[in-house]
């Protein structure tokens, strides 16, 4: 039986049972969270006889056993007798709901515990963490073993989601299904058997994302307001007090007068206080009792919380415009724009969107009493939706803003903004352009506003594949940090890219770092998306650079961050980010696993550039360990897109590797090359040096070691690839085990493994067999995956 997120719990039950000195293992846990599961493991792995208590039947005498008892026995011995004959020595007697079972079966059931060489391994349904008292004495017996069950952490709801959905499952579901069920097994079982059913679940060519909200499930929606009946009219209003934000501090339950009615609460069970906060034992109950409540009755709670809010201190500026929006009271345009762009800072991606959105629906007379605000909440909106997924609803907001606002300062940074939405939004190079030449057709030469346009025609040229046109460009653009913060992190990312894509990658990871010490201590004017996109792009940097370990760490970082945020642009950049630095370090496990997460988002939210460099990881991955990539992933990388756009350079590799495992040697060389030629054309110096290294890596050194000596990349992997090259030409086992040095210290033990297997076919005698030795051991730090081995260079 397969055990998913259980291995360690399986194994301390099993290591219990193995314990001459228990008689009883005794696993709770709240209702929900795995235990039978888990019971039912234990049953496969030892010999077992199992027995289920029932509540309904707690009242009838054996009850539980009866299957293993004659019914015509009155005897408690003979009963003793029969169910030990029944549970052979060595073996355990699994009970599922042991605190459910009625008197006789558990009196049974413990005696059959007592006698050696059998164990009593049962279930037992806690609440708050407390056993119930028909058990709590046998849990405290020095020969019982009390194993508690926690519910789900975030990585195994992950690794749930998706066996039971048969795929990959975009991580913004995965964090809605973890965050609105507390990992409990059974209700992430029914939230997505009932989102399946409803159709807000919906299955791509790639995996599943979530096409609408996902629906409370049928068991747990009338679970709560049964729980509810019979309590006091304090706990009912303390319930609904609660419901409105799910969670309450202890001064706010005491300054709404709800104290009496939370501990009612708490004491059945409904609500626990974890330090000073109260919240409902399960996070659907508070959705669960809102959507049961009528408007009316909805704006009074509210108002409550707002009175509250407006009290206490620190005064919580976002909190207090969002309560007064929803109970229905009158809020100034700019108050909303300045809570909307706190929120986006902080990362509540939903709070701001709604805030800004409620911004522009104040009508048309904004535009002319508030145009700064207007034109702010256009741009918290757009680019909040742009970064959640959402680039046509950012393009219309941002063009029909634009018809509105004259020519100036704000119309610029619109159209700006609306150019980098449908560059990176939409991917279209062309309109991008059409949007510049539009707009800045309305500005006369040597406007302020033209340093604005310079940074997104250098966005654009350096998306395009034309570094040194952009650099130059960026390099006139004086006065820098005059620029709104969102235009410098246009124009820091843009200067990264083409740095990187000639080669000078360190200088690439130092404008970036360079900028993230100014977002840090830019305060609410620096969005959550910006932050995100800064660690993507000093990811790449960084792997570009030949720190593979920083890299992927970096992206982890973005990649959680973005998570927590809502942002769904970066997550899914960072995600591939992250699958790209484990590939290059020889983990392909982690390289496949990050790139499909990264693959799901992408093609949901139409990500065509992040789609092809996922599938180019994709293959390389498969194709270097001499697997087949899926058939479909060629066709895609194969088509006329995928030449296109950024990143691009990574199809040749791609192709190359599938060719590879196909054993088309010949042709798998040829597309490389062709690959190397572009690249060297477009002087895309750091994909070129990568292309040749896969060169080497497929026994085709010919002009290899002289091209990479004249690209002169200045970084630590550069260095590397021409210690590889210069070894292999000159079969010289001493530089070989130098470049193996060099690529362990990027943080690439498969590409040192290489080099060392490389050296031991040169080397000879104990020098031979010391290299053996340690490409094995570099090697065993990747899984020692099926790869081809660098020898001797052909010329």
């Amino acid at each position: 039986m397969t055990m998913i997120g259980r291995a360690q719990e399986l194994s301390d039950v099993l290591a219990a049972v193995r314990d001459p000195q228990t008689d009883v293992v005794l696993v709770t846990g709240e209702a929900g969270v795995g235990k039978t599961r888990l019971l039912d493991a234990v049953s496969t792995s030892l010999p077992a006889v199992r027995a289920w208590g029932t509540r309904g039947l707690s009242h009838v005498p054996l009850a539980a056993l009866a299957h293993l008892v004659d019914p015509a026995t009155t005897s408690l011995a003979e009963m003793v007798a029969q169910v030990l004959r029944a549970v052979p020595p060595g073996a355990v007697l699994a009970v599922d709901d042991l605190d459910g079972c009625d008197e006789v079966s558990l009196a049974v059931a413990v005696r059959v515990a007592r006698d050696a060489g059998r164990t009593l391994v049962g279930t037992a349904r806690t609440v708050d963490g407390r056993v119930p008292p028909v058990v709590a004495e046998l849990a405290a017996s020095p020969s019982t073993v009390v194993l508690p069950v926690a519910p789900f952490d975030r990585t195994s709801t992950e690794e749930l989601v998706d066996t039971l959905l048969d795929g990959p499952v975009d991580a913004g579901v995965v964090d809605d299904v973890w965050r609105r069920t507390g990992g409990n097994a059974l209700f992430v079982t029914q939230l997505l058997d009932g989102a399946r059913r409803s159709g807000a679940l919906r299955r791509s060519t790639v995996g599943w994302h979530a096409v609408g909200p996902l629906p409370v499930p049928t068991g747990l929606r009338s679970l709560l307001p049964t729980r509810l009946e019979g309590l006091p009219d304090d706990a009912v209003a303390a319930a609904r007090f609660l419901a409105a934000t799910g969670r309450a501090n202890d001064g706010e339950v005491e300054q709404a007068g709800h104290h009496a009615g939370t501990e009612h609460l708490v004491t059945h069970g409904i609500a626990v206080w974890t330090a000073e906060t109260v919240r409902f034992v399960h996070p659907l109950f508070a959705e669960v009792l809102w959507d049961g409540l009528s408007p009316a009755r909805r704006r009074a709670v509210l108002r409550e919380h707002l009175a509250v809010a407006r009290i206490l201190a620190p005064h919580d500026h976002v909190r207090c415009t969002v309560l007064s929006l929803d109970a229905g009271e009158a809020v100034e345009p700019a108050h909303l724009l300045a809570a909307a762009r706190v929120a986006a800072a902080g990362g509540a991606t939903d709070v701001a969107v709604r805030l800004a959105r409620a911004c522009l629906d104040r009508g048309p007379d904004l535009w002319t009493t508030h145009p700064e605000v207007a034109v702010g909440a256009a741009l918290v909106f757009a680019v909040t939706r742009w970064e959640t997924g959402r680039a046509d609803e950012a393009v219309t907001v941002l063009r029909d803003a634009l018809d509105r606002t004259p020519p100036g300062a704000d119309a610029a940074l619109l159209a700006v903004t609306l150019h980098k939405v449908i560059l990176w939004g939409r991917y279209d190079l062309p309109g991008a352009r059409d949007v510049l030449r539009e707009q800045s057709a309305r500005y006369p030469a040597g406007a302020p506003v033209g340093a604005l346009f310079a940074v997104a025609e250098a966005d654009a040229l350096a998306y395009a594949g034309f570094p040194d046109e952009a650099l130059a460009l960026a390099s006139v653009i004086t006065d820098r940090a005059r620029l709104p913060l969102p235009v410098r992190a246009m124009l820091a990312t843009s200067r990264s890219n083409a740095l990187a894509h000639v080669g000078h990658t360190g200088e690439a990871v130092a404008v970036i770092e360079e900028l993230l010490d100014e977002v840090r201590a830019a305060g609410p004017e620096a969005a959550a998306g910006t932050r995100d996109k800064l660690l993507v792009y000093a990811s790449h940097a960084l792997r570009e650079h030949g720190r593979l370990d920083d890299a992927a760490h970096t992206a982890e970082r973005a990649y959680h961050s973005a998570l927590a945020d809502g942002v769904v642009f970066e997550r899914a950049w960072a995600a591939l980010c992250v699958g790209a630095a484990r590939m290059q370090a020889g983990h392909l496990d982690d390289a496949t696993l990050w790139a499909r997460r990264s693959l799901v988002t992408a093609v949901a939210a139409g990500m065509t550039d992040c789609v092809r460099v996922c599938l180019s990881v994709l293959t390389v991955a498969y194709g270097s360990r001499g697997l087949p990539p899926d058939p479909a992933w060629l066709t895609y990388l194969r088509s006329p897109e995928a030449g296109l756009g950024f990143l691009r350079h990574t199809v040749p590799i791609a192709l190359g590797w599938a060719a590879y495992a196909e054993g088309r040697h010949a042709l798998a060389c040829d597309l490389l090359r062709q690959g190397q030629a572009r690249a060297a054309q477009e002087r895309a110096v750091a994909a070129e040096s990568w292309i040749l290294h896969e060169r080497l890596r497929m026994h085709d050194g010919t002009g290899v070691r002289p091209r990479l000596a004249s690209l002169a990349v200045g970084s630590p992997v550069g260095a590397a690839r021409l210690a590889l090259a210069t070894g292999l030409e000159r079969a010289r086992p001493e530089t070989l085990l130098e470049a193996a040095t060099a690529f362990e210290a990027i943080g690439s033990p498969l590409y040192a493994a290489e080099a060392a297997a490389a050296a031991s076919r040169c080397a000879s005698g104990r020098a031979a067999a010391a290299a053996r030795r340690r490409a094995d051991e570099l090697a065993h730090e990747v899984g020692d995956p099926r790869r081809t081995q660098p020898s001797p260079a052909r010329s």
